[in-house]
Order: structure tokens, then C-alpha cells, then sequence
């Protein structure tokens, strides 16, 4: 998923993605426009430890992601709200 996207699950949270990775597509909540020259250096989650990372402070702030769009799995060190979501805007 690109980006930016916008995504409103069924319980009407709405968020933006900010992570493309091989563990799922991270969310920021709310409505944000970020640009890709803020991941500059990385590869946006799709080839990076994310988790190495951000445990170096190297991943783009304010773009942590705050939640998962995947079922929940034992080690999660994010929320996981499932797959089920409406795309409002790409």
C-alpha cells in the first residue's frame, strides 16, 4: 500500500499509512500527508528492520507507526486491527 494512504476501519478510527513491511502495512492515526523525502534513506519498511530502527531513533519521527493492518500475533509490539478496513483515498 502507497504512503499516505488513507484507511477508515469499521469501528470509524481513521489512519494514515506510514510502513510498507513483510509483517503488515503501519498506520499512523489520523489524517497525515507525509512526504516521501522525510524516508529518505530508508526503504519505507519493505527491506529495513524497522524495529532495529526505531530502537536507534533512526526511523523517520514523527512517523512511528501506532498500529498493524494484520491479525494480531503473539510478539506484536503494535496494536493489530485485523485486515478489514474501507480505503477513503490512495
Amino acid at each position: 500500500m502507497k504512503l499516505g494512504t488513507h484507511i477508515k476501519l469499521p469501528d470509524g478510527r481513521v489512519g494514515t499509512v506510514v510502513y510498507n513491511g513483510l509483517d503488515g502495512v503501519g498506520i499512523k492515526w489520523g489524517r497525515h500527508a507525509p512526504k516521501p523525502e522525510d524516508f529518505e534513506g530508508t526503504t519505507g519498511g519493505l527491506f529495513d528492520d524497522a524495529e532495529g530502527l526505531k530502537a536507534h531513533g533512526l526511523w523517520p519521527f514523527p512517523w512511528l507507526p501506532d498500529a498493524m493492518l494484520r491479525e494480531p500475533y503473539k510478539y506484536a509490539d503494535l496494536p493489530c486491527v485485523g485486515n478489514d478496513y474501507e480505503l477513503l483515498e490512495e
